[in-house]
């Protein structure tokens, strides 16, 4: 014990007198101060607004991220401290002493723990510092619990650095390589991810295994929590025992077996470590004297008297050809000494390993595959790849300036006739070999897992400029950054931490509003690459910031030259004085990639701030938040509506552009005078506004963000008008990567060269519209806004007599000429009248006839493909087309098809389909939505089209999505409800109920289990991130998690308990009853649009009695269940069958939606059953619904065949919130 405690006081007193101690405990603090002091930090920064930032479960996560990001911190501090000895050739001295092998690693090992320990505890301090920052959102900030503090610090932080710092330091003492310890980190990450990737990817629900066997422990805060209310990550922490939360005993086991481990790890270690010179040395010396015997042996004579003979005689010459021969010399020395190395290699393995992983998770969307088209594979494999290059490339370039110190060859080297470029150059090829190697490597993996997945497309010259155009000139600029860092700083343990530092303050900048390219070390403008449409407009942007960055850091390149060691004088000042007296060498070369940073930076910044409008985020909110304070005292101007556009459209795919004149027909169709008319114009798209009537222009916004016009003669209620227009639309020169509009969509986007795909946005647009305010709370603060007014209440006076879809307008008739380039097909809602040429342009027209349709258009223009179909439709023949990239095939006649069931599945059961064609339209995955248009579906390429089901109960992405756009020709085409809260439900969960139905009736009941299961999924993470509070299905206002995934799995099962034609018939009397309401002038000018009343009612209608509470807790209340099933049993009985036992537990809860749950009263429908099979692919013998109250009750069941397992709401057809414990498995008695 007395030499453990004299080993762990030097070890103590050594590194509390070490600077590099209280660095690393600074920066732990400095981290967990900004994480709770700043919204715009962090890992949970991007979280829910009503999380907590110093709350137990933000906490945990941001210990856990500083835990994971920390382990170059870890590495450092064990490994170093076992090292030492060996490093200052010591351990000769100290192992001929009589000391155990325990008190030596004991000590040196909890030295180093209690070392990293304090160094740590600054995320503690840190946090509480945070609460107290003038500038935090104190409306985030909680009360101060010491538990909330030490608990997450115990359970996660002891335990990561206790196993973490117990592998490093093992790997440290049985290979005596630092650098192999920070390979082992790096692996170890890179691992880490390709778990978190195979997990993400498909969409897993399992939450017991995965949460347990996580190392680091991000997973397995996601399966504990990730269903937590807001309420309860304010408030719970994460349960160390096997009865509390959702997943009980899941945190508890992950610890233990961790710790256990750790304790593994350091019991090998002490049986393992040779504690004596002669074993230690045994080793290398080993391997020398064996290299000497073969050399000597191939040579037929001693090494020496060889090396002696060999010798030349030496004519000094030191030209041009001899530092040409010298860079040849070193480059290839240091090359090779990399790639020879074994560690290169087990990083290239873990690497291949990492892109095998992720190539084959390749862009699965909900746990179903897609064909691994090039531009995934390249996003799969480049994405944390590249992250991995980097902490390479940092690493080796670290070893490669640093090398002759570290085996103090420095004097030698240093002595050597060598011009400082030919050793700087050297070092740049050697890394940029390495990084050559790892980047082909990453191209054949991609191709590897292409052909093992049956794609044989590969496109190599994509592969060529993505990885060797685009990747490898970042990672060579990067590389001389991290040469010259390592270069001017005194310890090449710091210059990884900088290096590396670099790197992470890119996005840390980027979230606190430094969005210019031009100011971020490294950074390239944002792009995606489309099939249809390849680099697009982000090329130059590219090409320029590349360019940029990659000059300024060859000016670092060459100032490393420049600064670079020699001899005895190693301080920097004098290097830089030495510099100094002979600028000639380095000052016109640096001047030189100066001037071409300075020229790229220039006309970067001409394009960027000069021809185009330069706006951050925070620009975007400011103008979002000024728009509301100056204008929204005009939501309720009286003004008239839209009836009638009639427009002419000129697309100019070539140059991003368009232009459009028009005529819109206005209406008075209120009760009172229009005396205005005002115009919201967030896109400056008007080019001229003018009036078949006087007007006087009132005033005009700043950047013509709101606009209004006086009527020197008033509208009166009943009269029309006409508004012409000319608008459009200009891409010059380009932007800073993508350009976010106020919705936070890519509005460079919209404009494509193949896919060019807008909407009326672009077009005049009537009054004030709530949809640009601030949503989210945080934001709202920042402004100095109150908070968010709501939807107005069902009923509403005035809002219940506006439509949900375009307030400034009811139904209106369309007409439309769209002019695009000769090779382009221009599409728009509308029945093709005739199509042209004209100047080497196609032009189409328009027309919807009579037909009345939503204000509600877009356009689209791109070389398409055509695949065309013609249904039998009840009301006549319906054109089925779908228009896409020739080299999306897939899933066309799969779309055709899905569209074939829903239209006789919604025309059989609710009304008509009202329009004579349905068309899909693909366009490029700059956005991932397909949206629904008049008898028009723009489909982004990146969802349906590229999907590849491999197996029979993969969900069918393209068949669901298709359907479900397809039911909105109903549901929001034909049924539509005012602008009040509940609409959104009318719309899109019957939307989403069609498209379950067709989806059941294609595959079956079984089927669906997994998409159900998916729908609840998604239902309970979507509450965790709620930014106000949740609403029941009825009175949702902006909560898409609710009326998509509870809305279409509330209406599954009542279809299921009601009767599928039971609900039909309540869907089809409400939409014949109340569609297209105001579509009719003769009508009356104040009809009022259907809202969920009349939804709710027409249910009841249908319902049964014992029904009606089950519609009220699905519709109108927020209602959780908590059932389980606890065992199950069987017993074979005498003629063959079985007899099972099974024994569920019952419980239902309200929540007030800010996750506050009270216990409800329980009498319900549940079904529960008996299955066959293995888990996930359970057959059903024998299922029954019944009645449950709140508490435990035992079922009897005699099957047919063996029973396997058994549970109640096996479909998880309720929003239970643990639906794993729902199934047991029969044990046989």
């Amino acid at each position: 014990m007395h030499q453990f405690l004299e080993f762990l006081r030097f070890e103590l007193k050594l590194r509390f007198k070490s600077p590099s101690t209280y660095v690393y405990c600074f920066m732990w603090t400095a981290f967990a101060f900004l994480c709770v002091a700043s919204e715009n930090f962090g890992p949970v920064s991007n979280q829910s607004g009503k999380v907590m930032l110093n709350g137990p479960w933000a906490m945990t996560f941001n210990m856990l991220g500083a835990c994971m990001f920390g382990m170059i911190v870890m590495a450092a501090i064990f490994g170093t401290s076992i090292l030492r000895d060996f490093q200052r050739d010591t351990f000769q001295l100290l192992f001929t002493k009589p000391v155990s092998r325990l008190a030596y690693l004991g000590g040196r090992w909890s030295g180093s723990m209690l070392v990293t320990l304090f160094a740590f505890s600054g995320l503690m301090l840190g946090a509480w510092l945070g609460t107290h920052a003038p500038w935090a959102d104190q409306a985030r900030i909680g009360p101060n619990h010491l538990l909330w503090y030490v608990q997450p610090f115990l359970s996660i932080v002891v335990v990561q650095v206790f196993f973490i710092g117990a592998l490093f330091f093992a790997v440290a003492a049985l290979t005596r390589s630092l650098f192999v310890v920070y390979v082992q980190g790096v692996a170890l990450f890179v691992l880490y991810l390709i778990g978190i990737t195979a997990f993400s990817a498909t969409r897993s629900t399992e939450h017991f295994w995965s949460g347990i066997l996580d190392p680091i422990g991000m997973q397995l805060v996601r399966v504990v929590s990730g269903y937590w209310s807001v309420v309860e990550r304010n408030s719970w922490l994460l349960p160390l025992d096997t009865t509390s939360g959702y997943t009980p005993g899941v945190f508890l086991y992950n610890r233990l077996l961790w710790i256990g481990f750790g304790a593994i790890v350091l019991t090998l270690l002490a049986v393992l470590f040779p504690m004596s010179v002669e074993a230690l040395g045994a080793r290398s010396q080993g391997r020398r004297a064996a290299k000497l015997r073969t050399l000597e042996q191939a040579q037929g004579a001693p090494v020496r008297t060889q090396i002696a003979t060999r010798l030349p005689q030496v004519h000094p010459r030191y030209d041009l050809a001899t530092r040409w021969r010298q860079f040849l010399a070193l480059a290839g020395l240091r090359t090779r000494a990399i790639l020879k190395a074994v560690p290169f290699w087990a990083l290239c393995g873990v690497l291949f390993a990492f892109i095998v992983n992720n190539g084959y998770y390749a862009g699965r969307m909900s746990g179903t595959d897609v064909w691994p088209v090039t531009y995934l594979m390249l996003e799969s494999v480049e994405g944390n790849a590249y992250l991995f290059l980097i902490i390479v490339t940092a690493l080796y370039a670290g070893e490669l300036v640093w090398r002759e110190r570290d085996v103090r060859f420095d004097g030698i080297f240093d002595a050597l006739p060598l011009r400082p470029l030919p050793d700087a150059a050297s070092k740049l090829v050697a890394l940029s070999a390495a990084q050559l190697v790892m980047l082909l490597l990453s191209m054949l993996g991609g191709i590897l897992m292409q052909t093992v997945l049956g794609y044989h497309h590969y496109e190599l010259p994509l592969y060529l400029k993505e990885l060797f155009v685009l990747v490898l000139p970042q990672l060579v600029g990067f590389s001389m950054l991290a040469l010259f860092v390592q270069t001017v700083v005194p310890n090449k343990f710091l210059g990884h931490a900088i290096v590396i530092g670099v790197w992470v303050i890119v996005p840390i900048l980027y979230n606190f509003g430094v969005e210019n390219t031009l100011y971020l070390p490294g950074a390239t403008t944002g792009y995606t690459y489309s099939d249809m449409n390849g680099y697009g407009h982000y090329v130059p942007a590219l090409f320029w910031s590349i360019l940029y960055w990659l000059a300024i850091f060859a000016a670092l390149g060459v100032l490393s030259m420049a600064l670079a060691r020699r001899g005895a004088e190693t301080g920097l000042r004098r290097r830089i004085g030495a510099a100094l007296r002979r600028p000639a060498g380095w000052l016109p070369a640096t001047l030189a990639c100066l001037c071409v940073a300075a020229g790229a930076g220039g006309w970067f910044y001409y394009n960027t701030h000069v021809l185009n409008e330069f706006l951050s985020t925070e620009d975007r909110r400011a103008i979002q938040a000024d728009y509301e304070r100056q204008f929204k005292r005009y939501q309720h101007q009286p003004l008239p509506k839209v009836t009638a556009v009639d427009t002419r459209v000129e697309i100019h795919p070539e140059r991003r552009a368009f232009e459009a004149t028009g005529t819109y027909t206005l209406q008075n169709r209120g009760s009172v005078p229009v005396t205005e008319l005002h115009f919201t114009d967030v896109n400056q798209s008007a080019r001229a506004l003018s009036f078949d009537r006087p007007t006087r222009l009132v005033s005009r916004a700043a950047r013509g963000l709101y606009v209004i016009y006086a009527l020197k003669t008033p509208l009166q209620p009943g009269q029309t008008m006409h508004l012409q227009f000319k608008v459009g639309h200009d891409s010059p020169g380009f932007t800073d990567g993508k350009v976010l509009d106020f919705s936070g969509g890519d509005a460079g986007g919209k404009f494509a060269y193949n896919g060019t795909f807008f909407d009326l946005e672009y077009f005049p647009v009537l009054g004030y519209q709530t949809g640009y305010e601030l949503d989210d709370p945080r934001r709202r603060r920042e402004q100095g806004l109150g908070a968010l007014q709501e939807m107005a209440k069902r009923g509403d006076a005035v809002q219940s007599k506006v439509n949900l879809f375009s307030p400034n307008a009811d139904w209106i008739s369309f007409h439309a000429v769209v002019g695009t380039s000769g090779d382009q097909t221009a599409l728009a809602p509308g029945y093709l009248q005739k199509r042209w040429q004209q100047d080497g342009r196609n032009y189409f027209e328009y027309s919807m006839g009579q037909q009345p349709m939503q204000h509600f258009f877009a356009f689209v223009s791109g070389r398409y493909a055509l695949h065309r179909e013609v249904y039998a439709g009840k009301e006549g023949p319906i054109n089925l087309e779908v228009y896409y990239d020739p080299a999306h095939a897939w899933n066309v006649r799969t779309m055709l098809a899905s569209s074939r069931a829903g239209l006789a599945y919604n025309e059989a059961n609710f009304s008509p389909f009202q329009f004579r064609q349905y068309r899909i339209l693909e366009y490029p995955r700059y956005r991932s939505f397909a949206q629904s248009f008049p008898n028009t579906v723009p489909f982004s390429e990146a969802l349906g089209f590229i999907q590849r089901r491999r197996k029979d109960d993969d969900v069918d992405q393209a068949y669901f999505i298709t359907t479900h756009e397809l039911g909105h020709q109903w549901w929001g085409h034909q049924l539509i409800g005012g602008n009040v809260e509940g609409s959104n439900m009318m719309s899109e969960t019957l939307a989403e109920y069609s498209a379950l139905m067709a989806l059941k009736h294609r595959y079956g009941p079984d089927y669906m289990r997994k998409v159900l299961r998916s729908e609840l999924d998604n239902y309970l993470r979507g509450r965790t991130g709620e930014l106000r509070r949740e609403r029941p299905l009825v009175l949702v206002q902006n909560e898409p998690y609710v009326w998509y995934y509870k809305g279409g799995l509330l209406m599954y099962t009542l279809a299921d308990y009601m009767g599928e034609d039971k609900v039909n018939a309540a869907l089809r009397e409400l939409l014949l009853h109340r569609r297209y309401a105001n579509a009719d002038p003769a009508e009356g000018r104040d009809g009022s649009y259907p809202d969920t009343r009349e939804f709710v009612a027409a249910l009841r209608a249908q319902a049964p009695a014992e029904l009606h509470a089950f519609i009220e807790d699905s519709f109108e209340r927020i209602v959780l269940y908590d059932n389980r099933a606890r065992s199950a049993s069987a017993r074979k009985l005498a003629d063959g069958r079985y007899q099972v036992t099974l024994q569920v537990q019952a419980g239902k809860s309200q929540d007030d939606g800010n996750g506050n749950e009270t216990p409800a009263p329980m009498d319900d429908l549940v079904e529960v059953g008996v299955f066959e099979g293995e888990a996930g692919k359970e057959k059903p013998l024998a299922v029954q619904r019944v009645r449950l109250k709140a508490g435990q009750r035992d079922f009897s069941f005699t099957v047919n065949r063996l029973p396997t397992r058994a549970g109640v709401d096996p479909y998880n057809k309720l929003v239970d919130r643990i639906a794993e414990d729902n199934l047991v498995d029969v044990s046989l008695k």
